[in-house]
Order: C-alpha cells, then sequence, then structure tokens
C-alpha cells in the first residue's frame, strides 16, 4: 500500500512524533509510505530526517512568513507550499493521510479541492480541534466552536494569532472545504472525547477513534520499571514550559520550595530559573526521556488544554505516576490504567509532600503501571488500527474501479 502522509513537522512535536513513528512502522511492515511535511524549527529542514529520501520538506521561508502575515490580517494562509509535489505524490499514492494542516504551510480551502479532485480516499488525523473551530486548535473553556465562534476576544493574539476574530467566517469556510471530500473522508481522533466532539459537529461524516502510541525509540528505550523507592524526583513537561495553560506556575514553585522535594524541568522556555527547580531543557532523545521518566516518582501534568498527550502515555508506561489536573484527556486516559486526576493542586502539593502518589491509583505498584500502560499504548496496535482504517477507506475505491 502506498500512503501519503502531511504534515506541519516531520519529527517534531506530539502530531509530528506519531506521524513519523507511524511512517516508520508501515515501511517496516512492507509498505510504501512518504512523508511530506511543512518545516521544522526555524522554517529550517529537521535535522532527524535529513536522511530519509521519502520524508521532504515541501515549505519555504518566503511562503510560510508570507502565509503568516496574511493569516495575521485576515485568518487564512494565501499559497500552498510545494502543491505541485503534493499533486504528483497524491497521485502516485493509495491513500492520503493528513495530520495538522496548519501553522502557516498550506491554504486548507486550496488543499481540499486538490484532493477532492485526486479521487483517493482520505485520512485526517485531529489532533487537536482546529478542524472545529476557525481559528484555534486547542479550545481551553471556550465553548464558542460549538455554536459558530467569532467569539475570540482577546484569544484572538493568541496561538494562532489574528490582528481581526474573522473565526466565524472562516470557520464555515474550513468546514465547506472539509466536506468536499465527502464520502472519501475519514475523520480519526486520537481520543475518544474528541471523537464525540467531532461527531457532534460533523454527524454527516465518519469519524473513529485510534490511540495514540509510543513510538519505536521510547519503547526500545523502556527497562524493567524502577520500584517507588528507588525512584526520585518529580517532572513537569512541556514543550513551552511558558505556554499559558500549559504547566501550573504556582505548583511549580511551590514544590520547589519544599525540603527534601526535586522538581524536574523537561522543555524549552524555562521561566523558574529563580527556583531550585533541575532544568532539563528539550529532550530529543528518547532514551534519555524514557531514562527521565523511568526515575521518577511522578510526572505533574496541569494541562487542561491537551486531547490525548503523549506525555502521559509515556511516563506511564516508564512507571511514572502522572498527577495530574482534571480534565476530559486526562480522565480518559488515566481511566484506561486504573488512576484518577487530581482535584486540586493543594491536593497534587498534599500527595507529593506525603510521599503517597500511589494512592490515585488504588496503590497500584509501578511495575504493573507500566504494563497495563504498554499494553494500552503498543506502537504495534496503533499501526494495525491504522491498516485497518485505510482498508476501510479503500474499499468504495477499489469498488468503483471494478465496476
Amino acid at each position: 500500500m502506498r500512503i501519503l502522509a502531511l504534515n506541519i513537522r516531520a519529527t517534531q512535536g506530539g502530531a509530528g512524533r506519531m506521524a513519523y513513528d507511524l511512517h516508520q512502522r508501515l515501511g517496516a511492515a512492507g509498505h510504501r509510505p512518504r512523508l511530506l511535511y511543512g518545516y521544522g524549527s526555524g522554517i529550517a529542514p529537521d535535522p532527524q530526517a535529513l536522511a530519509e529520501p521519502e520524508v521532504e520538506m515541501i515549505g519555504s521561508r518566503p511562503v510560510v512568513l508570507a502565509n503568516f502575515a496574511t493569516h495575521l490580517l485576515g485568518g487564512g494562509e494565501l499559497v500552498t507550499a510545494g502543491a505541485a509535489l503534493i499533486r504528483g505524490a497524491a497521485a502516485e499514492a493509495d491513500v492520503i493521510h493528513l495530520h495538522a494542516v496548519h501553522h502557516w504551510y498550506v491554504r486548507w480551502g486550496g488543499l481540499a479541492r486538490m484532493l477532492r479532485d485526486s479521487g483517493k480516499p482520505v485520512v485526517i488525523t485531529a489532533h487537536d480541534w482546529w478542524l472545529l473551530t476557525g481559528r484555534c486548535g486547542f479550545v481551553r473553556d471556550c465553548s464558542g466552536w460549538t455554536r459558530r465562534c467569532g467569539e475570540c476576544g482577546n484569544r484572538r493574539f493568541e496561538d494562532l494569532p489574528t490582528l481581526l476574530d474573522r473565526s466565524a467566517a472562516v470557520r464555515r469556510a474550513r468546514h465547506r472545504a472539509l466536506r468536499m471530500l465527502g464520502e472519501r473522508l475519514t475523520i480519526v481522533c486520537p481520543s475518544h472525547h474528541l471523537a464525540r466532539d467531532h461527531a457532534r459537529i460533523f454527524p454527516d461524516l465518519e469519524v473513529v477513534c485510534v490511540p495514540n502510541a509510543l513510538d519505536l525509540g521510547f519503547e526500545a528505550a523502556l527497562g524493567p520499571p524502577l520500584a517507588t523507592t528507588d525512584r526520585r524526583g518529580h517532572l513537569f513537561c512541556a514543550s513551552d514550559l511558558g505556554a499559558p495553560g500549559k504547566i501550573d506556575p504556582g505548583l511549580v514553585r511551590a514544590l520547589a520550595a519544599e525540603p527534601g522535594v526535586t522538581v524536574g524541568l523537561i522543555g524549552r522556555g524555562n521561566p523558574f530559573r529563580d527556583t531550585a527547580a533541575v532544568e532539563h531543557g528539550e529532550v530529543r532523545s528518547r532514551a534519555a526521556l524514557a531514562t527521565l521518566y523511568g526515575g521518577a516518582r511522578g510526572l505533574l501534568f496541569p494541562s487542561r488544554m491537551d486531547n490525548a498527550p503523549l506525555t502521559i502515555i509515556e511516563a506511564l508506561s516508564a512507571g511514572c505516576y502522572v498527577l495530574a489536573y482534571p480534565s476530559s484527556a486526562a480522565r480518559e486516559m488515566l481511566a484506561l490504567v486504573g488512576g484518577r486526576c487530581v482535584q486540586s493542586a493543594a491536593e497534587a502539593l498534599a500527595l507529593v509532600r506525603s510521599g503517597r502518589e500511589a494512592m490515585l491509583y488504588g496503590g497500584m505498584p509501578p511495575a504493573e503501571l507500566a504494563r497495563r500502560a504498554r499494553q494500552i499504548w503498543s506502537g504495534a496496535a496503533m499501526l494495525d488500527a491504522y491498516l485497518r482504517v485505510y482498508a476501510r477507506a479503500l474499499r468504495p475505491a477499489v469498488a468503483q474501479a471494478a465496476a
């Protein structure tokens, strides 16, 4: 099977890691995957994918900056980077798999028409709420997307920023473009709560759930889980530690000031250098990240924005207790392994102080926690699920060709 994937990143970020891992697994299983991506950090090629001929950057600095400017002014992109390359690759593919198609590298309406004209089955993994809204990917506590958008207010300056709130008009156009693909489209969500949101807005489209999974590098780096008595410290992890909503600054500072508590920070943009927290920076090595989780007592996860965070999957699979604030994503994921969220920052602080993190998991030891997580979020299971999605998407095309 020939699968063309399109994503903003090659290996970076949650969607990038998942798309790249699926690309690798498909190749190892004897299929012919190809991954086209917008750009890496600094609008440059991703150094981790340079040696792979089937992974290719399509964005360029002039196109990305021009699209950024037009999006800032009007809420939409001007042009699709590498349009001829995408069109040619789509013609050769059996299935086209889209991941994140935002952040200034494609013009969504034009891309949707291109895919419609290709006549190929299209699978879109909705890693966030972008398809549902007229601007943002993470809705947080906003319910405007359930109506018609147009209620951004000052949030229009957040990711993805616009000077004018045109989200209502953009949402209508975005949904029209999506529906162009009709019966050839399958929307895949990595969590059930996100799938319910998409099915609510798109009752006429096929929406299925395929959970995210551990990537090959992280799975290979996992060893036997350490017992709780051999673990030290608590971690916070975010791609940007200063991003609003991702980290609770008050909890970081409170824990960093606790006698006998070691706090580690994973991610860029550390705003807590005035505390005793240990800065690990951006950890790109999967083995190094597995080692950090494997040696920590707990991961503090205050974000209520994410829909199926790989951070939670990775920590649990290393036997690291996750102390998450209540959110649809955290509740769903922790329940799968027999755990629950903390009810407040005060509860998280009390559990860390007393060393009773396991109470959130009914006293479950790290080894059992890791066993359950590794089984639930197996990369092999994700590959099998996507192959079933592709096969189902191909059936109408095969039937039409036979007729």
